[in-house]
């Protein structure tokens, strides 16, 4: 593996690289070679979960999985651009591989790797009979042959294991979302005066019903909104934003990385959002403002000046369904706020718990 290294070291690439459950053979491999500063910005290997949910921000579902790498490349990739990379990039791998306890289902392993302009997540499983080493050893050859095809235009499959890979190419009109700006842009022409935000994983008949009905309500034209940016996790990547779109189709999408209301109002003026009661709540809550009762009272006025209004519908909450009234809303945000009732609609569906039952069938 010396010449790849080598060559990665050669380049303008500069990344982050955070891997848990195996991948220890790749670090060896890139800093053991003269040059590795100028590439490796940064290598973290999570393996406590209490480490790995800090990372991410909350516990992911599933330890190994797709969905855990992409999450963590592109905090690699964020970490990356923070730390200065003029060409960054990110490597996240989550696997499960041989240990000293025997495994119970499939060993493998996941990882993703992401740039300014595309995501790119792989799967290599492996024999469970193979000792942790062997296995290493194959991880290692995948992960190599890997990353000279995303960052080097080379590669190919290595000689043992088939690799699964996924990969999607931004348009250039999405690469500034994952930039420091705020920035928004629609699937097809929308007015951004009725916007439904959620990240929709997945997307269900409440998220359209719930819209239909604001539709309703409001007498204007509604739009999905998917923002990839959470304050507390990592963004999302390009393949799980394109894979959410293939399910909002039929329905205007805007694509932001607002990830507060503040900044929604201040890009959608005089616009009207529909959401739970669940999310309502949060909107309230000191935290999300610095702990400062004071910072929270300024941003309900900077949302009223800018025109904004909520469409608060009912959800379930635990053994309970929750209503604007039952909220204790601080009087500046109540006023911007128009119930729902019931009576008008009421949709008890969960995408948490719909992925709860999807894992469950697996």
């Amino acid at each position: 593996m010396t010449e790849r290294a080598e060559r990665l070291h050669a380049s303008q690439w500069q990344g982050v690289l955070y891997l848990t459950g195996g991948g220890s053979l790749l670090l060896s491999d890139l800093l053991s070679i003269p040059g590795a500063s100028n590439t490796v910005l940064e290598a973290t290997v999570p393996y406590a979960s209490q480490a790995l949910s800090e990372l991410l921000g909350s516990a992911p579902e599933q330890a190994a999985s797709a969905q855990t790498s992409r999450a963590l490349s592109m905090r690699a990739y964020q970490r990356a651009r923070d730390l200065g990379a003029n060409q960054a990039f990110g490597i996240g791998l989550s696997a499960s591989l041989s240990s000293v306890s025997p495994k119970k289902g499939q060993t493998r392993a996941h990882w993703a790797i992401q740039t300014a302009d595309k995501s790119t997540c792989f799967e290599l499983l492996l024999d469970n009979a193979d000792p942790r080493s062997v296995q290493e050893l194959q991880l290692n050859e995948a992960l190599w042959a890997t990353i000279e095809l995303a960052l080097m235009g080379a590669g190919g499959q290595p000689q043992t294991g088939q690799i699964e890979t996924h990969e999607y190419s931004a348009p250039a009109d999405w690469q500034p979302l994952l930039g420091t700006a705020p920035y928004a842009v629609c699937t097809r022409q929308h007015d951004g005066r009725l916007l439904l935000p959620g990240s929709f994983n997945p997307i269900h008949a409440g998220h359209r019903e719930m819209l239909a009905v604001a539709e309703a309500v409001t007498g204007l034209t509604g739009a999905f909104e998917l923002t990839l940016r959470n304050a507390d996790k990592p963004d999302l990547d390009y393949l799980t934003v394109n894979e959410r779109l293939a399910a909002l189709a039929d329905t205007p999408v805007w694509l932001t990385n607002l990830s507060n209301f503040e900044q929604k109002a201040k890009r959608f003026p005089n616009a009207t959002f529909a959401l739970g009661t669940d999310t309502m709540s949060r909107i309230a809550e000191p935290r999300f403002y610095a702990g400062s009762a004071a910072r929270m009272q300024d941003a309900f006025a900077r949302l009223a000046a800018q025109g904004t209004r909520f469409l608060v519908f009912g959800r379930r909450s635990q053994q309970r369904f929750v209503e604007l009234a039952d909220l204790d809303l601080p009087t500046e945000l109540a006023e911007l706020c128009q119930a729902v009732p019931a009576e008008q609609f009421r949709n008890d569906l969960s995408s948490s718990a719909m992925r709860a039952e999807q894992r469950s069938e697996q």
